[in-house]
This record gives C-alpha cells, structure tokens and sequence, in this order.
C-alpha cells in the first residue's frame, strides 16, 4: 500500500461551501474512487488548506489518479473543485515515515 499527502490552498471565500461538499460528498464520486484504487482518503482544513491523505492499493498516486480523471464523474467533480483553487495542488515531499524507519527503510521506499 502506498501513502500520499496532497495540499490544496483554497480561496478564502470558497472555504464553506469547500467543506460542504466533502462533508456530504457524492455517492458515485465515493465509488469513483474506490474504483480507481484509492482504499482511504482523509482531508483536514486548516489555515485555507486542503490537507489530503491518500491510501492506494493498487498502482501509484499517478496511475489511480488517471483512472479517476478518465471518470465522467471526476470530471463534473473537477467543474465544481477547480474554481475554489487559490493554487495548484502539491505534493509535500515525505521526509519522515516511522513505520519504514523501525523495518529500516527510508521514507520514499517501496515496500
């Protein structure tokens, strides 16, 4: 299983209905993702960021990201996200993974 953090700064000004919708998210959306791979995915607000943590089984944040994006539902999903972006999405470089240090790998590795 692979793990990913992804930032989104949000506008300030979009930030409720932000939340909104990811507190009542779309049914096919919540299959979208499944389907794709994504096995978890948690998101925090704070400070007019999207703080998102992703757990995927199969293949890499890329490749069940494009399984996703193909998705017609993605697509009217991105319609009503995209616009509140402040900024691109990043993905913070991962300097620290305790569960991979205590087996004596480095954080990025492969298992």
């Amino acid at each position: 299983m692979e793990r990913y953090l992804m930032v989104i700064r949000i506008k300030p000004e979009c930030r409720d209905a932000y939340i909104a919708i990811h507190k009542n998210p779309w049914p096919e959306m919540l299959d979208a993702l499944r389907n794709a791979g994504f096995t978890n995915e948690i998101i925090w607000y704070f400070d007019d960021q999207s703080i998102i943590y992703m757990e995927c089984e199969e293949g890499t944040h890329e490749e069940c990201d494009a399984r996703l994006r193909a998705t017609s539902v993605c697509k009217r999903w991105d319609l009503e996200m995209v616009p509140r972006f402040a900024a691109e999405p990043v993905m913070p470089e991962k300097i620290f993974d305790l569960r991979r240090q205590l087996i004596g790998l480095p954080p990025s590795a492969r298992t």
